[in-house]
């Protein structure tokens, strides 16, 4: 981003992701000063279930991660009230 000179407050740059799915990127990025947006699929269940499932497939590798993923997730934490960050104003 800094080399491509994409700041944060230029909004050239959203970021889209699947309610649920890698929330660390999600807060990080939120936290720099990038729009994030989180999507849920809706509709009927016939028409819902086949994305989700596919989806599952496509990114099994990130299923493997979630123990890496908890991790981090406790870190971040962790790093939070170490630094007295733990609340931050939205962006």
């Amino acid at each position: 981003m800094e080399e491509l000179c994409l700041h944060p407050a230029s909004h050239q740059v959203y970021f889209g992701q699947l309610l649920g799915m890698c929330d660390q990127i999600s807060f990080l990025l939120g936290q720099a000063g990038y729009p994030v947006y989180k999507y849920v699929p809706y509709g009927p269940v016939m028409d819902v279930l086949p994305y989700l499932s596919r989806h599952a497939r496509e990114n099994s590798s990130l299923m493997k991660g979630t123990r890496q993923e908890q991790q981090l997730l406790w870190l971040e934490l962790l790093r939070q009230l170490r630094t007295g960050s733990f609340f931050h104003p939205p962006a």
